[in-house]
């Protein structure tokens, strides 16, 4: 697999550093906990400050991050389209395009807009923090078996590894005259297929060459296994992971009292 094609941002903070990989996991657990139990967009939004500040203090750049903030941006917007459409409570403002348009309902889109998004940025800082031979190794120290973390750790590398070989893919087509942007959507996607398939050639390919690699290896050749990665579990690790602990069910205790819940009965 090429050098350079990773998630993973290493900026030395204490983030990066300072935080075992299984304490790192916990908290993304519990922050998808949280998404779900509450539907109150200032409860989510409270949330998703603190996770910004997290990527601050993680010492991430704006490039790091540009593309999960357009897709949460895309993802708010889209959400206080759709959602008005189902949520007739509230007061009345507007009827756009045949859609009632009410306070409970845009506040409830919002929620939902913001529930998606703290889900992304949660993976994102946690894959953005965590170097694909940590998350294995923390998989490997909390049971799972070491197929299990190869899998999901080679997933991640091949998320940029994919998405660099479309543009290079999606370049060269251009350099041969071929326009996606012209004709409406139907058209255009049956004109990607220059690009779908070769991209999909390249999957396969990689794919094979991983799995040489792999049996040239060893893999799977002895029961045993051996790590260069050392995870140390501190006094630091305990803290925080008590602490989501304690925040999952804080979070279930305020969805059964419906705290922090916008409108009963959904989601």
């Amino acid at each position: 697999m090429p050098v350079g094609y990773s998630v993973y941002r290493d900026t030395g903070s204490a983030v990066h550093r300072g935080v075992d990989p299984r304490t790192k996991m916990a908290w993304l657990l519990t922050l998808f906990a949280v998404a779900l139990c509450f539907n109150h967009p200032l409860v989510l939004g409270v949330f998703m400050v603190a996770v910004l500040l997290v990527a601050v203090a993680a010492r991430l750049r704006w490039r790091d991050l540009r593309g999960f903030i357009l897709l949460a941006i895309w993802l708010i917007a889209l959400s206080l389209i759709i959602w008005p459409a189902y949520i007739s409570e509230g007061r009345h403002l507007a009827r756009i395009i045949g859609i009632d348009f009410t306070t409970d309902g845009l506040l409830f889109g919002l929620a939902m807009g913001l529930r998606i998004t703290l889900m992304i940025f949660a993976a994102a800082i946690w894959m953005l923090t965590t170097s694909p031979q940590r998350i294995t190794a923390g998989l490997l120290a909390i049971g799972l078996p070491y197929k299990v973390g190869l899998a999901l750790s080679s997933t991640i590398r091949f998320i940029p590894l994919m998405h660099a070989e479309r543009t290079t893919i999606l370049e060269a087509q251009r350099a041969r005259g071929l326009d996606l942007s012209r004709g409406n959507p139907i058209r255009r996607m049956f004109r990607a297929a220059p690009v779908l398939v070769p991209l999909f050639s390249r999957a396969f390919l990689t794919t094979q060459t991983l799995t040489v690699a792999m049996d040239a290896r060893g893999f799977g050749a002895g029961k045993g296994r051996t790590s260069i990665v050392t995870l140390h579990f501190g006094t630091v690790d305990r803290v925080l992971t008590a602490a989501a602990a304690l925040t999952v069910a804080v979070a279930v205790l305020c969805r059964v009292m419906g705290w922090g819940v916008l409108i009963e009965g959904t989601l």
